[in-house]
């Protein structure tokens, strides 16, 4: 399966509501084991909010293995590959923690999101 990113959230792939898009048509068949290609083709900004409610939350039920041999980028930039990674690693930590943990670290984002 092959999504074109940039008909789904135009240029700036930036908000959590862009990234829940992209999430609702790749999850289920990553689930289901096929390999999905995202492209990026004519998408110019990249944030954490998007790749945290697209790529990140599939680790929730994913391996990260299999993310990794199922899910393929094109056209993204050197900028993006690197904000995905952080996302990735960041979310790869937050599913392993205990739920405890993730509480806490979900009231950190919360207040300091509050904080700003």
């Amino acid at each position: 399966m092959r999504i074109n990113v940039r008909e789904w959230v135009g240029e700036n792939a930036m908000t959590q509501e862009d990234g829940k898009v992209v999430y609702d048509r790749i999850h289920d068949p990553l689930r289901q084991g096929e390999t999905v290609e995202l492209d990026f083709e004519g998408v110019d900004v990249f944030a954490s909010p998007f790749f945290n409610a697209s790529v990140g939350r599939l680790l929730e039920d994913l391996e990260r293995g299999a993310l990794n041999a199922q899910l393929r980028f094109e056209h993204l930039s050197g900028f993006g590959e690197r904000v995905l990674r952080r996302v990735i690693e960041n979310a790869e930590e937050y599913y392993a923690a205990s739920p405890e943990h993730r509480r806490a670290m979900d009231r950190i984002v919360q207040d300091t999101a509050a904080a700003m």
